[in-house]
């Protein structure tokens, strides 16, 4: 097997789906197409272009990846903090414009701090993404240039998305243009290692504003919860996963009518351990630990009654420190400690750190890990749970009676695990150095 082509990459299931081997394929040999089996991206390969250069491996984030040589490029150190990385001051707040925030996932900072970084000419167009008009389930990174374009692809996208595709829009941008990026962690760490070989992106690249991430639901999720509906996925016009404040709501416009469906009600069926792609299982990154800044839902109990929407912030860089303090009057944010940062993601966190090792010894062909915790024989059972789930879902008898389960029947099915993670992962703290 060639091990010089992201071929090598894709039959290993290591892909990430991030679109960034295709923008730095120097041949243009790359196209990343949709696996409808497994409900994400992979790459495919023109053998009569591709010339074994190798440039697609080692952009790849799901390959021979260290975040301690990363950190050190970075940021000079290891992380001290473990399990959400380098950081240098971590808030709570929200945009003070009351339409972004409330048309946001959880307050419109990312939104608001790219329009404030555009019309201060601090960046020239920004790598975001949007449902497509054409193929409204299926996402479409760009690079928006304008106030509209920006606001236009507020909110969580869940469903694979290859963001780094549009990265071959700023390779091909004018030399003096600068950009800001927005992605996942996987987005971000492809971005950080094509920077390493292509003078371009270190340069142009402003800084990347990072999205907290527990895992990205496969295509599957979404085709089958709007099959419950009878709604058949041709017959869709448009798609949004949040908004209209704070959790949010799934708002699916069809021709024949429209669904809207509050977030505590679907997530337990688009993010149960069902559609789960195998890439997300090798995963240690939920932090987006690369990025200059990092945000998220504020789940704490203070804002349970918030209706609008507010994120956490983890500033990893002095120049998105300062972008936050020169953005007071667009902005509301207060400085919060880290651990409380850390225990509003417990549950992404113990996934991600401490019961990775056990999932990469349950999952073949897994690249090793870096900063995670020991898994026990408990977070050995429930990992089992999770990547037998996982594996479920790829059966074709499954994937109908999931259209007919009753939602309930989604509850109770991860309730045990939900319980026994949840007073499991109090140990986890005392663990960590």
């Amino acid at each position: 097997m060639n091990k010089n082509t992201i071929k090598f990459i894709t039959d290993r299931e290591l892909c990430t789906g991030c679109g960034t081997c295709f923008s730095l394929c120097p041949n243009n040999a790359i196209e990343m197409k949709i696996n409808e089996q497994k409900g994400v991206y992979f790459p495919k390969i023109d053998e009569n272009k591709c010339n074994s250069c190798g440039i697609c491996c080692k952009v790849c984030p799901g390959y021979e990846f260290s975040y301690d040589s990363l950190n050190y490029e970075m940021f000079g150190q290891k992380p001290e903090n473990m399990l959400i990385g380098n950081f240098l001051d971590c808030y709570t707040g929200f945009s003070k414009s009351e339409s972004i925030r409330f048309n946001s996932s959880s307050g419109g900072l990312i939104t608001q701090i790219l329009i404030f970084a555009l019309e201060k000419g601090i960046i020239n167009g920004a790598l975001v993404t949007k449902m497509n008009k054409e193929k409204p389930l299926e996402p479409e990174p760009f690079i928006a240039r304008t106030k509209e374009e920006i606001i236009e692809a507020a909110q969580s996208k869940y469903c694979p998305v290859p963001a780094n595709v549009a990265l071959k829009q700023i390779i091909n941008s004018k030399p003096n243009e600068k950009f800001a990026v927005v992605g996942l962690p996987c987005h971000i760490n492809g971005i950080r290692k094509a920077q390493q070989i292509n003078k371009k992106l270190k340069n142009n690249i402003v800084f990347c504003l990072g999205i907290l991430c527990n895992h990205t639901p496969n295509f599957l999720a979404t085709n089958l919860f709007l099959q419950r509906y009878n709604v058949k996925k041709e017959d869709v016009i448009k798609i949004h996963y949040r908004g209209n404040g704070w959790p949010g709501l799934m708002h699916v416009e069809t021709i024949k009518s429209t669904l809207k469906i509050p977030l505590g009600k679907y997530w337990w069926f688009i993010g149960s351990h069902f559609f789960y792609p195998k890439s997300c299982l090798t995963c240690s990154d939920g932090f987006c630990e690369l990025s200059d800044a990092s945000f998220g839902d504020a789940w704490l109990p203070e804002f349970s009654n918030d209706n609008k929407g507010t994120s956490i912030i983890v500033t990893r860089t002095e120049k998105m420190s300062q972008l936050l303090y020169d953005m007071k009057s667009e902005l509301e944010f207060k400085k919060i400690d880290s651990t409380r940062i850390t225990k509003s993601q417990a549950g992404m966190l113990y996934f991600k750190k401490k019961c990775l090792k056990a999932r990469v010894k349950l999952v073949s062909n897994s690249p090793k890990s870096e900063e995670v915790l020991n898994s026990d024989f408990i977070d050995y059972i429930l990992s089992m749970y999770v990547c037998f789930t996982a594996l479920m879902s790829s059966n074709p008898i499954i994937k109908k009676g999931l259209t007919k389960v009753p939602l309930r029947f989604m509850w109770l099915y991860k309730l045990p695990y939900s319980i026994i993670s949840s007073m499991h992962s109090k140990n986890m703290w005392k663990k960590i150095r």
